[in-house]
C-alpha cells in the first residue's frame, strides 16, 4: 500500500478539455456514446457480411476479403461498446479502466476500415462499377464499397447502368472521404471522453465520487442505526444539556459524574488514598526568606 500511486490532481492536457466543458459526472455522456457507438458497429456489421455474400455470389473476388474485414473488426466493434454498457453500467473501476483502451481499439477499427473503403473506393473502381452495373440491370443497388445509394426504381439497360454508376461514383468520392474525417474527429472525441470518465472514478474529489463519500452516504441516510424505531432519525438527540454548574470537562474516573460546587468528594478519596497524607512536613527555612551579608563577620 506504502508504494501505491497516489489520486490524480490534475486530468493531462491530452483530454484535460473535456472535463472544463462538462464539470459533472461523465458517466451519462459515455453510456450514451457507448450506445450510439453499439448501433453504429451493428449496422456496418451486418452491412459488411451481407456485402460479402453479394460479393461472392456475383464472383467480385477482389472485393470479397475486403468486406470480411469490414464484418469482423465492426463485430469486434460491437463487442467492445457491449463492454462499455455494462462498465459504465456498473461502474466498476476495473470494467471502465479496460474499456478506455477498448474504445481507442473501437476508434483505430472504424477509421481503419473507413479508411480502406477509400482505399478501395479507388483502387478497385473497375470491379466496382461492374458490380453496380449488374445489380442495376437487376433493379438493385447494394453494394457498401462507394454506393449509398437506393434502388434505381427499374431495371436499366447496360448503357443507363454504366452511366448511372459512373455518377454514382463520383458522387459517393466525397461521402467516403467525409465519413473518414467525421470518424476521426468522433473517435477521438469518443476516446477522450472515456479516458476523462476513467480519471473521474479514480479522482475522489471528482463529481462522480461526490455520492460515494462516507458523509454524503451519512447525510443520504443510507446507513442508519441498527433497528431504529419509525421516522426515527439515525442518531437519537442527547436526554438534555450537560449540568449548568458542571466544570465543563468529562466525568471523573474515580466517582464518575458531573462534580458541583462545595462537592469534596474526590479531594476527600484523594486523601485516603495516599499513604502520605497524615504527614507533616517541616516548615521552610527562614534563610530562604530572607539575605544575609556572607562579608559580615558579625
Amino acid at each position: 500500500m506504502a508504494g501505491r500511486r497516489g489520486p490524480p490532481t490534475a486530468a493531462p492536457p491530452a483530454y484535460s478539455y473535456v472535463t472544463r466543458i462538462y464539470k459533472r459526472s461523465l458517466r451519462p455522456v459515455v453510456l450514451a456514446m457507448t450506445v450510439v457507438g453499439a448501433l453504429w458497429s451493428l449496422a456496418f456489421a451486418i452491412a459488411g457480411y451481407k456485402e460479402l455474400a453479394t460479393d461472392e455470389n456475383d464472383n467480385f473476388h477482389n472485393l470479397a476479403p475486403l468486406a470480411a474485414v469490414q464484418g469482423a473488426l465492426y463485430t469486434l466493434a460491437l463487442l467492445f461498446q457491449g463492454f462499455g454498457i455494462a462498465a459504465a453500467t456498473t461502474q466498476r473501476t476495473r470494467f471502465i479502466r479496460i474499456f478506455t483502451y477498448l474504445s481507442a481499439l473501437t476508434t483505430l477499427f472504424a477509421v481503419g476500415v473507413s479508411f480502406m473503403r477509400v482505399v478501395t473506393h479507388f483502387t478497385f473502381k473497375g470491379d466496382l462499377i461492374a458490380e453496380c452495373e449488374d445489380l442495376a440491370e437487376n433493379g438493385s443497388v447494394d453494394s457498401m464499397f462507394g454506393f449509398w445509394t437506393s434502388d434505381p426504381g427499374s431495371n436499366l439497360n447496360a448503357t443507363e447502368a454504366t452511366s448511372y454508376c459512373n455518377d454514382m461514383w463520383s458522387r459517393d468520392s466525397w461521402a467516403e472521404i467525409f465519413l473518414l474525417i467525421l470518424l476521426i474527429v468522433v473517435g477521438l472525441l469518443f476516446t477522450s471522453t472515456a479516458f476523462a470518465y476513467y480519471r473521474q472514478v479514480i479522482d475522489p474529489t471528482s463529481p462522480v465520487n461526490s455520492s460515494r463519500t462516507p458523509a454524503n452516504q451519512v447525510r443520504m441516510d443510507e446507513f442508519p442505526a441498527y433497528n431504529t424505531p419509525y421516522d426515527a432519525p439515525p442518531y437519537a438527540p442527547p436526554a438534555g444539556p450537560p449540568p449548568f454548574d458542571g466544570e465543563g470537562k468529562p466525568p471523573q474516573y474515580n466517582y464518575g459524574g458531573y462534580s458541583t460546587f462545595g462537592d469534596d468528594k474526590g479531594k476527600e478519596e484523594d486523601a485516603k488514598n495516599d499513604p502520605f497524607s497524615d504527614y507533616v512536613t517541616p516548615p521552610m527555612p527562614t534563610h530562604w526568606a530572607e539575605e544575609r551579608d556572607v562579608t559580615s563577620r558579625t
